[in-house]
């Protein structure tokens, strides 16, 4: 089932950005004192370097994230996070970015069914769209479906009413295809602040990060991946991949693998929110006290 015509046409005209499907409209003269074509003109080639920036993939190391956590709880902020789970369980999460890929997820699922490992699958809503075999395949299978926007942008970068249009279009995107709302998101590059959050949260999703990232999105090498993940995993890690890289398919399964004869169990985030595990959260008052709001959006 597509994305409805309404939330199609909202996700277009808070982008302003031309992408495909979305026509831009020309701005309507309404009397002599409308602004004028060199006005409108300036202000578009405005939103388009703004846009540009929102779109520009950034990841933020599990270092970064760490210490910005450590201000936020300087500064009283407590947000609804999920990061590690339990520390004293030998269990980890895969999760896996940006997808659903027709080149890549069937046989990510093949390798996750062959070695009996749940996962949880972030989606882009219009790859999701576009793909929603892929996300039945990925249910059906029994993992976990989460959040990554509709338009895969770094959410600090645009305007707050937008953050909620990413969140919102994702989430009827991915129900529509399975009857189910997500639970939980995973803001693109990790880049979020108090607005990202509280948009999240408006929508029943809690917001995980992770401990662990070998930056295969870089594809460094299959031996490289292989070597960060396991020299860094620790109990109660959250491992960030992506759908729709190759080196990453051909080393999962020697991953799998190691991890398991290292004593280590497989569980979804869903797995870990559920008992509470996670030192970072849930916690409470998430939409009580969130800090200043980025004045920057928009400008």
């Amino acid at each position: 089932m597509s994305i409805s015509k309404s939330v199609a046409a909202l996700v277009c005209a808070a982008a302003l950005v031309l992408l495909p499907g979305c026509k831009a409209s020309a701005p309507q003269a309404r009397t002599s004192q409308s602004r004028s074509a060199t006005g409108r003109q300036r202000d578009g080639a405005r939103l388009d370097r703004f846009w540009a920036r929102a779109l520009q993939e950034t990841y933020r190391s599990p270092q970064e994230l760490a210490a910005q956590h450590a201000r936020e709880l300087r500064h009283g902020l407590r947000y609804d996070l999920l990061v590690r789970g339990n520390p004293g369980e030998r269990a980890v999460a895969l999760t896996f970015d940006d997808g659903p890929h027709p080149d890549y997820t069937p046989r990510l699922l093949a390798i996750l069914r062959r070695y009996g490992v749940p996962a949880t699958f972030f989606v882009v809503g219009e790859m999701a769209e576009a793909h929603p075999e892929l996300i039945r395949a990925e249910r059906a299978a029994g993992h976990v479906i989460g959040n990554h926007t509709y338009h895969h942008v770094n959410l600090t970068r645009i305007p707050t009413p937008e953050i909620a249009t990413e969140w919102q279009a994702c989430q009827e995107v991915v129900q529509s295809i399975t009857g189910e709302a997500m639970h939980f998101c995973r803001p693109p590059g990790g880049d979020y602040d108090r607005d990202v959050i509280a948009a999240a949260t408006a929508l029943g999703l809690t917001t995980v990060l992770w401990t662990d990232d070998p930056g295969d999105y870089a594809r460094p090498g299959d031996r490289t991946i292989e070597t960060r993940v396991l020299a860094r995993v620790s109990n109660g890690g959250i491992i960030l991949i992506h759908d729709g890289v190759q080196q990453t398919i051909d080393v999962l399964p020697q991953i799998i693998h190691i991890l398991k004869q290292r004593g280590f169990s497989f569980v979804t985030v869903a797995d870990m929110r559920q008992g509470s595990l996670s030192p970072w959260g849930p916690t409470q008052g998430a939409g009580q006290r969130m800090g200043e709001s980025r004045n920057r959006r928009g400008q």
